[in-house]
């Protein structure tokens, strides 16, 4: 029983580690990462990446074939946010 409370508390706790973890996108060279002390701008995005799959207000989306999805939130013209979901989620 213990070892089994151990396995489950090690497991949320790598869990709630991996949910805190920043995550980047590449675009060729430039990596983008939403912790930046200077946050990216939606032109130098844009200029790195190319066009996104979508936009809409200030969210974009990216998608490429047996990737992650990346959802990008920018504020005031900065990147504030980048989400991946499983490529097809």
């Amino acid at each position: 029983m213990k070892n089994l409370l151990n396995a489950a508390l090690w497991t949320a706790l790598a869990l709630g580690a991996q949910g805190a973890m920043a995550t980047t996108m590449r675009c060729g060279d430039t990596l983008f990462d939403d912790t930046s002390l200077v946050p990216a701008t939606k032109e130098q995005v844009l200029a790195a990446c190319g066009e996104p799959t979508s936009r809409e207000l200030g969210r974009w989306v990216y998608q490429q074939p047996g990737q992650f999805t990346r959802i990008l939130q920018f504020e005031d013209g900065n990147l504030e946010n980048i989400n991946e979901q499983p490529a097809g989620d």
